[in-house]
């Protein structure tokens, strides 16, 4: 406005200085007037152009436009009123100030000193009452909010609510008798189509491939609930796929928990809610696996459990004993066995004089490495775990209730079974740890799966 009054004023002097004996009085006024309200319009236009240019913005949100909306030209609070009375008193005053100058009458006088204190007295009066009116009207706005929260937290609750009802009927879904088989079906598939042809004869019942066409046909077309129910009993029972193959390793899981069905839930459970390294750790010990140095932890492995393994290999432990108190043997010795080429570092370093052969080093390296997974994975299953899962067992079934099971005959399972155990018992035992690992990733917990068997 500033600008627009500099140049009103210099374009009145410009244009008095044009014409011969200047412009009168009257004239000069309705130039200044004229201005004003070009200044107005240039006003109104670089407003409309902000406008647009925040329209055409892409970080401009919705809110924003809609909070805008609301307002006087979208301009802050009060901007119009104030324009409005900047331009009163631009004209106004100017006006009441020369008025003998202008040669304007008393009355004309007068109404423009009523206009000028009637705007002057409202934009005043309204900026005195404007505080009270901007705080209630903040606190509505953040009553407005809060309701928005409020709403939005019940609709969070209610939401919340629809999970927890869902989360608690997925069990009841998951009972009936369609969803059991279904779950029965799976495991047997996996254990007769995927592990039958490799394990020995009588790990699998005879009459297993029947059960799965019973099962199958019971769950085509449209169920019936009495040929669902004599299926279900057929895979679930003692001469089911899966209490035949608990029954299979009977001799090494008896002595665990009290019973084959409890030692089996016992190891299986555990072995389920391992994390997945730790699970890995299982599966190469049971399975016997070749070297993998990605099972290890190095930052893990201290000197004791590298000394301790080492003493499980006794003929290993003879050939090296006159280097055992050597600073950061028990270092340089993991590092070694860890490496892939682990058994020609050691030669290269230590062979001279103490093995007779690089094959000799291979050989017993494989038993330290054997030891040392040993002495991690036995760290993964704490006494804990074992007392833990006890625990869910006995309040899932009185069938899985172990008798005081011992942490440390659950941690022997992890390695090899020992070659004194029948065939059919070691086979046994590598079918349920493969099984457990599809289990694991099918989500499948296999308590809920062994508490249905019938022992």
């Amino acid at each position: 406005m500033a600008l627009g009054a500099g140049v009103a004023g210099f374009l009145a002097v410009t244009a008095a200085m044009a014409w011969p004996g200047g412009l009168h009085a009257t004239q000069l006024v309705a130039v200044l007037i004229f201005l004003v309200r070009l200044g107005f319009a240039a006003f109104l236009w670089w407003l409309a152009a902000r406008s647009f240019a925040m329209l055409s913005n892409p970080a401009t949100t919705a809110d924003q436009i809609a909070a805008m909306r609301e307002l006087p030209m979208a301009l802050p609070e009060g901007t119009v009123r104030a324009v409005l009375a900047l331009i009163v008193g631009v004209v106004g005053l100017p006006l009441l100030l020369f008025t003998a100058t202008l040669g304007l009458s008393d009355a004309i006088a007068g109404y423009v000193n009523g206009i000028i204190a009637g705007v002057f007295g409202y934009y005043f009066g309204a900026r005195a009452q404007m505080p009270d009116a901007q705080a209630q009207r903040r606190v509505t706005e953040a009553l407005t909010t809060e309701q928005r929260a409020h709403a939005e937290t019940r609709a969070g609750a209610a939401s919340a609510a629809e999970d927890a009802v869902a989360a608690a009927l997925r069990p009841v879904q998951e009972g009936d008798a369609t969803g059991r088989l279904a779950r029965h079906l799976a495991v047997a598939e996996a254990l007769v189509e995927g592990f039958g042809a490799a394990l020995p004869v009588g790990v699998i019942p005879q009459g297993a491939a029947a059960m799965l066409r019973q099962a199958r046909q019971a769950l085509t077309g449209n169920p019936d609930l009495s040929a669902i129910a004599a299926a279900t009993t057929a895979l679930t029972g003692a001469s089911g796929p899966l209490a035949s193959l608990v029954s299979a390793a009977a001799p090494v899981l008896g002595g665990v928990a009290g019973g084959p069905l409890a030692g089996a839930a016992l190891l299986l459970g555990l072995g389920w809610t391992l994390s997945a390294q730790g699970w890995r750790r299982w599966q190469a010990q049971v399975l016997d696996a070749p070297h993998d140095p990605t099972l290890f932890d190095p930052g893990s492995i201290t000197p004791a459990d590298a000394l301790a393994s080492l003493d499980a290999v006794p003929d290993f432990a003879a050939a090296l004993a006159g280097l055992r108190n050597t600073p950061g043997f028990a270092a340089e010795l993991t590092d070694m066995a860890l490496r892939d080429d682990g058994a020609a570092r050691l030669w290269s370093a230590w062979g001279a004089g103490r093995f007779a052969s690089p094959a000799v080093i291979e050989d017993a390296l494989t038993r330290f490495r054997r030891a040392l997974l040993g002495t991690e994975a036995r760290q993964d299953i704490t006494d804990t775990a074992v007392t833990e899962m006890a625990t869910r067992l006995s309040a899932a079934s009185p069938a899985l209730r172990p008798d005081a099971p011992d942490p440390e005959a659950v941690r022997r399972l992890l390695a090899p079974t020992p070659a004194s155990a029948p065939e059919t018992a070691r086979a046994a035992m590598e079918a349920l740890t493969l099984l457990t690992g599809q289990l694991r990733d099918t989500h499948q917990d296999p308590v809920e799966l062994l508490k249905e068997i019938t022992p």
